[in-house]
């Protein structure tokens, strides 16, 4: 039991200097978002190599909150005027998400010949533990699911910020920003109250609890101008560390090595929905006046706090962006279900 419990305690410090070491190094070599991906990169590599380490328990989810609380402080009243003025395009987003999802699950059904359960929760872009718990229920086989969710995501996370960097697409954030000074007899009474009402969430089992809570106690404080104190930057640097850490550890060599089939239908589905999403992107900008790359990150099905980190470090209108994703959400909660029972109806040879 000792030897067991000093094992755990030595893996998860490898996994933590891992992320470290990985955040310097993709920071040395300057690549957008260092500080998530090279984490990820780092303990992803180690896994897939056959070395299997993990993360210690709440990792993501400290991860989440700190991230949360960022995005949070950036809802002033003005932003969230024009946050406002976006639903009814951020309803069109998601429900074409959802749809896209569909369709990328017929494509695993043709190509990886899963059985219509797996194929959907796998490629719906929802929360991995959402859809692996709605997979569960209608007995789809939680390798595949996870496989599929974890490559959409890591692809998306991979892929999106390195374009829009490369591109020359940063900075110029749609909102005008103006910082909160760090206050650090304040600063336990924020981060507490982000926590506390992430763990309520959580326990009322509201789906990505841990950043909508912490985002929107932080939210609500912002918009009514009552500012405790703003975060320091070592903050979001470790935010993004634990969320690529977290992200990372969900990489295991064997699944990948039995599963060829189901990572070829899920890169295939997930340039689907990229491609697809970059031209809803296009059109929703060009109506709304939203640029390009704001419309990007917050179309793209990528996860809630990948997408959300992505838009903070390169200055997309944050809380526009995160927005998005929360409504993408809130949809497949409510339309996850029907849309499974259409799927089922399809034939699947």
């Amino acid at each position: 039991m000792v030897s067991t419990a000093i094992r755990s305690i030595y893996l998860n410090c490898l996994s933590l200097a891992a992320a470290v070491a990985g955040g310097l190094v993709f920071s040395a070599l300057d690549t957008p978002i260092p500080w998530l991906l090279g984490p990820l990169a780092f303990v992803a590599g180690i896994n897939l190599a056959g070395f299997r380490i993990g993360c210690p328990n709440g990792t993501r989810q400290v991860g989440q909150i700190v991230i949360g609380a960022a995005i949070g402080l950036r809802f002033t009243p003005d932003v969230a005027t024009v946050v406002l003025s976006q639903v009814h395009w951020m309803i069109v987003a998601a429900v074409v998400a959802v749809m896209l999802g569909g369709v990328g699950a017929l494509i695993q059904i043709r190509i990886a010949r899963l059985d219509p359960a797996t194929a959907f929760f796998g490629n719906v872009p929802g929360g991995m533990a959402e859809m692996l718990t709605l997979g569960d229920r209608f007995k789809a086989e939680p390798v595949a699911t996870a496989l599929s969710q974890t490559i959409r995501v890591g692809i998306i996370v991979v892929t999106v910020p390195a374009g829009l960097t490369y591109l020359g697409t940063t900075g110029g954030d749609l909102f005008s920003l103006r910082s909160i000074a760090v206050d650090w007899s304040l600063l336990p009474v924020l981060i507490g109250g982000c926590a506390g009402s992430a763990y309520l969430l959580n326990r009322l089992g509201v789906t990505n609890a841990w950043m909508l809570g912490a985002c929107g106690f932080a939210g609500l404080l912002t918009v009514n101008q009552i500012e405790l104190s703003g975060l320091p930057d070592i903050f979001l640097i470790l935010g993004q560390l634990l969320i690529g850490a977290a992200l990372g550890e969900r990489f295991d060599r064997e699944p990948m090595r039995r599963a060829p089939r189901v990572m070829v239908g899920a890169v295939l589905s997930t340039i689907m929905l990229l491609v697809a999403s970059i031209v809803l992107a296009a059109a929703i900008g060009a109506v709304s006046g939203i640029p390009l790359t704001t419309m990007v990150a917050a179309t793209c099905p990528g996860g809630l706090a990948e997408m959300s980190i992505t838009a903070e470090i390169l200055g997309l209108g944050v809380p526009l962006v995160t927005a998005y994703h929360i409504t993408r959400i809130v949809v497949i909660t409510l339309v996850t279900l029907p849309l499974f029972r259409m799927i089922q109806r399809k034939p699947t040879a």
